[in-house]
C-alpha cells in the first residue's frame, strides 16, 4: 500500500511540477487555477499555508476526505479500507487534466451538495470575515469532518455528534432519523472513530465491564448481596457458569481478587435496553436502548460511561432492519430472553465525531459546549 501511495503521489506531483513551470498558456492557466483554488481553501476549513502551488495531489486529496481528520479520530475502521483505491482515481483524473476548466470542476466536485454543508460554510465565511477565531477553529473542524463523512457516497449512514449528543441517520445524503443521544461522562468520555454497525441484538445482556464491575457492583454487593437478584445481576466463573450470589463469601473478594465476571440479564430493566447496536470499533462501545428515559429530557446528556444510549432505539431499528424488526415483541419488555443477534444485509458505517459547530434540527448553524474540553 505504501509503494502504491509513493506512486499516486509521485503521479499528482509530476503533474503539478509540469503545471508550476510550463510556460505555454495551459500550464500558465493551470498554475492560476490551483492557485486561486489553494488561497481560497480556508472557505472549505483547509489551511492554505500546507499546500504547495504544485502539489494538486494533496490539495485535492484534502478537498476530498478533509483535512486534520486522524487528529480527532483515535480510530477509522472505514475510510482505510478505500483510501488506496480512491488515491488511485484521484492520481489518474489529475493527470487527464488539461484545462482551467477541467480543474475546478474536479475540485467542485468534492464539496457536498447540502444545505447542511453550505450553512456551515457561510458562517465560516462571516467568521473569517470578522476574525472571530473562536468560531473559525469549531467551523473549519466542521466542514472537513462533513466532506470526510459524505465523500463515500454510501447509501447508508449513522453521524453520532457528541458535542451536540444527537445522532443522524442518513439515506444517501438525505437525513431520515435525527434523534437525541446520551453519551460519555467528561470522566468516561465517549471515543471518536469510524466503524460499522453490523448487527442487532435483541433482548442483549449487559456484560459489565470488568472496572465497572470491580468498582461499582461489588462494594454494592458486598453490603446488600440480595441486590444481585433485585438488578437482575448474574455472576459468572470462569467457564461461564452461572453462580448463586448467596453461595458466594463476600467477605473473601476484593478488586484485586474478584474471580466471577458479572452481566445484567435481559429485560426491560437492563441497562442496555431491549436493543443493542453492535459496532466493530476496538472500544467497548456501542449504541443501545437504556431503561433510563428521564436523561433525554436534560439539555446536558453525559452521563454514560462511554456508550451512547439513544432516544429512539426501535426507529433506527426498524431503518436498518425493515421487516425483520418485531417491535411488539421489544415493547413487552420480557425478562430473561435468550439475545437473539439479527445481522445487517449490508453493514453500516457509524462516524462517532465531536463537533462544537453543527446543524441543529431546525436547519440552523448552531454551536455547542466543549463539554470534554478539547477546541484547540
Amino acid at each position: 500500500m505504501i509503494r502504491a501511495r509513493a506512486y499516486m503521489t509521485a503521479v499528482g506531483l509530476m503533474v503539478g511540477a509540469i503545471w508550476s513551470h510550463g510556460q505555454d498558456s495551459s500550464a500558465v492557466s493551470l498554475r492560476n487555477e490551483l492557485s486561486s483554488l489553494i488561497d481560497s481553501a480556508v472557505f472549505q476549513g483547509l489551511d492554505s499555508v500546507r499546500y504547495k502551488p504544485g502539489d494538486a495531489f494533496a490539495f485535492l486529496r484534502s478537498l476530498r476526505s478533509g483535512e486534520g481528520i486522524y487528529e480527532q479520530v483515535s480510530y477509522d475502521g472505514i475510510s482505510t479500507l478505500y483510501d488506496q483505491e480512491e488515491d488511485r482515481i484521484l492520481a489518474e483524473d489529475i493527470s487527464r487534466v488539461r484545462t482551467s476548466a477541467q480543474l475546478r470542476q474536479l475540485a467542485m466536485q468534492f464539496l457536498p451538495g447540502t444545505t447542511a454543508y453550505d450553512t456551515l460554510k457561510e458562517g465560516l465565511i462571516r467568521a473569517l470575515a470578522a476574525d472571530d477565531k473562536d468560531k473559525i477553529r469549531q467551523l473549519a473542524p466542521a466542514l472537513n469532518f462533513y466532506r470526510w463523512i459524505h465523500h463515500h457516497s454510501f447509501p447508508r449512514c449513522i453521524v453520532v455528534n457528541i458535542a451536540s449528543a444527537t445522532l443522524c441517520y442518513f439515506e444517501r445524503d438525505t437525513l431520515r432519523l435525527r434523534m437525541k443521544v446520551v453519551a460519555g461522562k467528561p470522566s468516561t468520555r465517549t471515543p471518536r472513530f469510524a466503524a460499522w454497525c453490523d448487527k442487532v441484538i435483541l433482548y442483549p445482556y449487559w456484560n459489565i465491564p470488568r472496572k465497572i464491575a470491580v468498582n461499582e457492583f461489588l462494594p454494592m454487593l458486598k453490603r446488600l448481596p440480595a441486590l444481585a437478584e433485585t438488578m437482575n445481576i448474574q455472576l459468572l466463573d470462569s467457564r461461564g457458569r452461572i453462580i448463586d450470589p448467596t453461595s458466594v463469601d463476600w467477605g473473601r473478594w476484593n478488586r484485586d481478587n474478584f474471580p466471577y465476571a458479572m452481566r445484567q440479564s435481559t429485560g426491560c430493566d437492563n441497562a442496555l435496553g431491549v436493543i443493542k447496536f453492535n459496532l466493530t470499533s476496538p472500544y467497548d462501545v456501542y449504541m443501545h436502548d437504556t431503561n433510563l428515559k428521564a436523561a433525554f429530557r436534560s439539555t446536558s446528556r453525559y452521563f454514560s460511561h462511554g456508550c451512547i444510549r439513544l432516544e429512539k432505539p426501535f426507529e433506527l431499528g426498524a431503518a436498518l432492519l425493515g421487516d425483520k424488526l418485531d417491535t411488539t415483541f421489544l415493547a413487552a419488555g420480557l425478562k430473561d430472553q435468550q439475545p437473539r443477534p439479527l445481522y445487517l444485509e449490508k453493514p453500516v458505517p457509524v462516524f462517532v465525531v465531536y463537533l462544537t459547530a453543527d446543524i441543529d434540527a431546525d436547519g440552523k448553524l448552531s454551536f455547542y459546549r466543549d463539554i470534554y474540553h478539547l477546541l484547540k
